[in-house]
């Protein structure tokens, strides 16, 4: 029998839309990153992303990050600034989550709004900031906040586990039986300061706020293979749950590059490859006509608009050339 496909599926398979500059959010002064959309009762559309000083440089999304918030009136947009969210605080504060928050994604359930990030402190060297990195939940009423944060990760390390090192990029969804899966990458200890293999894991709690309980075994596990993937997002359509995930070299991509990949579960456990498998490499359309190529398209999310029955696919963008800032995309489907 055949596996079920997603119902984005004909819409992925069919490709992206040219990309218009309306959908291109940029911030001057910033590199943009990690975008994430929620609509509000009233119909106005909330973009959470990750920002961080353009005079820092681009890898200083591990040391400056911080969670900002712009809107629109339409997913097509253009989005503007409204305000920051969660910023870096006093750097004596002995908080888990001093220094930076980053790979913010938004959802709602019930009647409350859940961000979850990764928070992350260090002593300024770009390695001992990574390594410290956790996974957190903040929540609110209502889009514009207040956002409640709390004194702990939602998730932290496992010691002697394969996620003994790092935490980081959370994704959650709702699951058929009333409960909450994340899934999350991690990292174990190694030869430092990378440390061991970098993979990913599962966790169920009854609450968005957790306590999420883990289980043991790693995920898109391809064998030799030390970094294999990154940046996932899940969903669930009925009892099969979707994952988009980046291939960081071509490992598993038909395209054989770093591309981003749809896979499908029945249990959030055990994966396979989706129909359509490769989603979208380091090219994509652009409104003049000409294809325009990146280095680096990641931390991708999907927002299915239910008003207006239009399907977007948010990722992040690194040019090619270092003197250009990210930015984040809403690329548009059939």
């Amino acid at each position: 029998m055949a596996s079920p496909q997603s119902r984005f599926a004909a819409q992925f398979a069919q490709g992206p839309l040219p990309v218009s500059e309306n959908q291109v959010y940029r911030e001057p002064g910033w590199h943009v990153w990690c975008t994430s959309i929620v609509r509000d009762a009233r119909g106005l559309y909330h973009l959470f992303y990750s920002r961080w000083p353009e005079e820092k440089g681009f890898e200083a999304w591990a040391t400056h990050s911080e969670i900002a918030r712009a809107t629109a009136t339409s997913l097509e947009g253009p989005f503007n600034y409204t305000a920051p969210v969660l910023v870096q605080k006093d750097s004596q504060v002995p908080a888990w989550d001093r220094d930076g928050f980053h790979n913010v994604m938004v959802k709602k359930y019930q009647d409350k709004f859940y961000l979850y990030y990764t928070g992350q402190h260090g002593n300024g060297d770009w390695w001992d900031h990574r390594n410290h990195q956790r996974i957190g939940v903040a929540v609110a009423d209502t889009p514009e906040g207040p956002w409640q944060r709390f004194a702990h990760p939602v998730l932290d390390v496992t010691p002697g586990a394969w996620d003994s090192l790092m935490l980081a990029n959370a994704t959650v969804t709702d699951t058929p039986d009333g409960r909450y899966l994340m899934i999350y990458k991690g990292v174990g200890d190694g030869p430092p300061p990378f440390g061991g293999r970098v993979l990913h894991g599962a966790a169920w709690a009854d609450s968005p706020l957790g306590p999420f309980k883990k289980d043991p075994k790693p995920l898109f596990d391809e064998s030799g293979v030390k970094f294999g993937f990154e940046d996932p997002y899940l969903w669930r359509e009925g009892d099969i749950y979707f994952c988009l995930i980046k291939d960081m070299g071509g490992f598993v991509s038909p395209s054989g590059e770093s591309s981003l990949l749809l896979m499908q579960s029945p249990d959030g456990i055990h994966w396979e490859k989706s129909d359509p498998l490769l989603i979208v490499g380091k090219t994509l359309p652009w409104h003049d006509g000409a294809p325009r190529t990146f280095d680096r398209i990641e931390r991708p999310s999907v927002f299915w608009d239910e008003e207006t029955q239009k399907l977007a696919l948010l990722v992040a963008v690194k040019p090619k050339s270092d003197q250009e800032p990210s930015f984040s995309l809403r690329v548009l489907y059939r």
